[in-house]
């Protein structure tokens, strides 16, 4: 959520840092089931650790699908306080809204 904030475009091509991001949230989700298979902290606490990469997945599908009809890459309105095109503004609240909070309902009603 932070990097969609502050370095979006670390998330736009396939380079070092998309796979770091990517095998950052392949690891937190693996140990989010060894830490409740081994029964380690709270269990309700521990799911969380799922939500980046239902987040990522959210962002990257997101991104393919503006990509192909406007044809560019979605400028960050985070922290921006400059008009931008409407497209941009309707990325970012469809990403919170999908990318935000979906995972965290879904992370919370699995518990």
């Amino acid at each position: 959520m932070w990097l969609f904030m502050f370095k979006i475009e670390w998330l736009f091509g396939f380079g070092v840092s998309f796979r770091v991001v990517l095998i950052y949230s392949i690891l937190l989700f693996g140990l989010s089931f060894l830490l409740l298979e081994i029964n380690y902290s709270n269990p309700k606490m521990v799911v969380f650790l799922r939500m980046p990469i239902i987040s990522f997945a959210v962002f990257k599908i997101f991104h393919i699908i503006f990509k192909l009809i406007h044809k560019r890459n979605p400028e960050n309105t985070a922290w921006v306080f400059k008009k931008k095109p409407i497209q941009d503004i309707l990325f970012s609240i469809l990403f919170w809204f999908f990318g935000v909070g979906l995972p965290f309902f879904l992370v919370v009603l699995a518990v």
